[in-house]
């Protein structure tokens, strides 16, 4: 399992005593998996699930021990004394519920290693789906040329299509300062660079939208936007609401708020039959289609929705006519 966020509903408490108990892992306790063991069992005692505990314990070891995966380390290893205090500085991240793609500062997407940091939002296995939708669908006919990613992040979206569409270019936009630096850093990591135009911008300016159209106009448009309701932010994991960034997971009061507004302006940024890509929240494509009959001037249409690896409407592909 690569993803260890789940979105659910916990009443969970840290208690400060706890974590200074917790504090550190057995000197006397060296060999890989009795570090290993220690420090899941320290995990499991903060609140978090047993599985997710066992899965962040390896890949703090496998990434001190310089390794992806924990299954590289040779369990005959002995873990020397710096060794283990850097592993203990990364668990007492994870023991405050820091993210584990925080803690080690990457995490794959598709076949990339990206950087992370907080409060950049950390790209999903869903993200990955809708980027393979995607890419089957152009490859198709090769005929795009420029695509618009609104809600960058870390850059994992732009930087995947760009390396495995490479006579693309592409636009990418954020409103915070700290992801387009991220999306810049890891698409330089991979020499596609020269073939994006990066912006910090708010979408939600109308001299911003004729700033990008300008740049355009778009083959396609793809986003993951904020879905969440307000009112359900306060219910995810302390890992989420903690961490990542408010504006990348707030929706409104129904969640679709920046939906409406890419919506709205897709028609002035997209080419003639030019698409838009979303990734949406479960249970919200009956409102988007409303919205799209009832404000698009029948400029757009509602192709399909498409299902993720649960078999859930987590997509949506929208047209131009």
């Amino acid at each position: 399992m690569r993803w260890l966020l789940k979105l659910r509903k916990k009443d969970f408490h840290i208690v400060r005593r706890n974590l200074n108990r917790h504090h550190s892992c057995s000197a006397n306790s060296s060999d890989v998996n009795s570090v290993c063991s220690e420090l899941s069992r320290k995990l499991q005692n903060v609140g978090i699930e047993r599985e997710e505990s066992n899965l962040s314990a390896e890949y703090i070891i496998a990434h001190v021990l310089g390794k992806k995966m924990f299954h590289q380390v040779s369990k005959k290893q002995i873990i020397t004394e710096t060794q283990l205090a850097r592993i203990k500085q990364l668990a007492m991240r994870r023991l405050e519920r820091m993210p584990i793609q925080y803690v080690i500062q990457e995490w794959d997407f598709h076949e990339f290693t990206i950087k992370l940091c907080p409060p950049v939002l950390i790209p999903r296995p869903e993200t990955e789906e809708l980027v393979q939708y995607v890419i089957q669908d152009v490859e198709e006919s090769r005929t795009c040329q420029k695509f618009l990613e609104v809600g960058c992040g870390s850059g994992a979206v732009t930087l995947c299509l760009l390396a495995k569409l490479p006579w693309m270019a592409a636009v990418a936009c954020d409103i915070n300062d700290v992801a387009c630096h991220l999306t810049v850093e890891n698409l330089t990591r991979y020499k596609v660079q020269g073939r994006a135009n990066v912006l910090n911008v708010d979408f939600k300016s109308q001299e911003n939208i004729q700033l990008i159209s300008r740049l355009g106009p778009f083959d396609f448009i793809i986003s993951n936007p904020p879905y969440i309701p307000t009112a359900d932010i306060d219910d995810l994991d302390p890992e989420v609401k903690r961490y990542e960034d408010r504006q990348a997971l707030d929706g409104g009061q129904d969640g679709l708020d920046f939906v409406r507004r890419l919506i709205s302006v897709a028609p002035m940024l997209l080419k003639k039959e030019g698409k838009l890509w979303l990734e949406t929240g479960l249970e919200q494509h009956k409102k988007i289609k409303d919205f799209i009959h009832d404000n698009s001037a029948k400029e757009l249409e509602f192709i399909k929705s498409l299902v993720d690896f649960k078999d859930r409407e987590r997509f949506c592909l929208i047209q131009k006519r």
